[in-house]
């Protein structure tokens, strides 16, 4: 089942444009791997960084979602159920994958801690199940369903450039590699067009049941 281009055009740029993001994030760890990517980004810090970067990794634990389900709550609630599949499925996604997929993923910490290096941290550091990179999933997400929802013409690329610095946070904050932050655009990817799948379902479905119990005319 495909989503019509006219009422989702804006959703559609705004993956598009997610995939293109994640195909220069895909080339740096090609050129420089995995380990030196995570380097090149976490070396250049400051204090000023510091203060935005650990502010800014909160839009991918829950921020974001409040405008959504505020939107499906007071404006249209079969939103609110798409939404609701859209943070389930980006849940189990990136928890199978942490968890059963690739278990124990080492995180930088690791990496770090044997370069003997400081780094800007924040206070619930941790060091293992790296991949992907949950605040990025959940950043794209919801970032992808906001494109939608505003449909303005900025909407596509201002959505999507919020969610990459969440995800430029994780690694700033030494707790993901580049390649979990590009793992977790495409959980937010097809998390977010799952969702809406199930949403003009339920469209469909309404709008059938309301020429079924609407008066025929003679």
């Amino acid at each position: 089942m495909r989503l019509p281009r006219e009422e989702y055009n804006h959703f559609l740029k705004a993956v598009f444009f997610s995939i293109g993001i994640a195909l220069l994030l895909a080339i740096f760890v090609a050129i420089y791997g995995k380990d030196k990517s995570f380097l090149m980004v976490n070396g250049y810090y400051s204090v000023e960084a510091d203060y935005f970067f650990n502010w800014m990794t909160f839009l991918g634990e829950w921020l974001l979602w409040v405008p959504l389900f505020l939107y499906g709550l007071f404006y249209k609630r079969d939103f609110l159920i798409a939404a609701l599949v859209a943070l389930a499925l980006c849940s189990l996604i990136t928890f199978l994958f942490k968890q059963v997929v690739f278990p124990g993923q080492p995180r930088p910490l690791r990496l770090l801690h044997d370069l003997a290096r400081s780094v800007p941290l924040i206070k619930d550091n941790r060091y293992i199940n790296s991949f992907p990179s949950g605040h990025t999933s959940t950043a794209f997400t919801t970032s992808l369903l906001l494109a939608f929802i505003v449909r303005r013409k900025w909407a596509p690329y201002v959505f999507p450039l919020l969610a990459f610095l969440v995800g430029y946070s994780r690694v700033y904050l030494a707790q993901h590699f580049v390649t979990d932050v590009l793992a977790g655009i495409f959980v937010g990817i097809v998390s977010s067009y799952f969702a809406l799948l199930v949403y003009e379902r339920l469209r469909k479905k309404e709008g059938a049941a309301q020429q079924v119990s609407s008066p025929q005319d003679v």
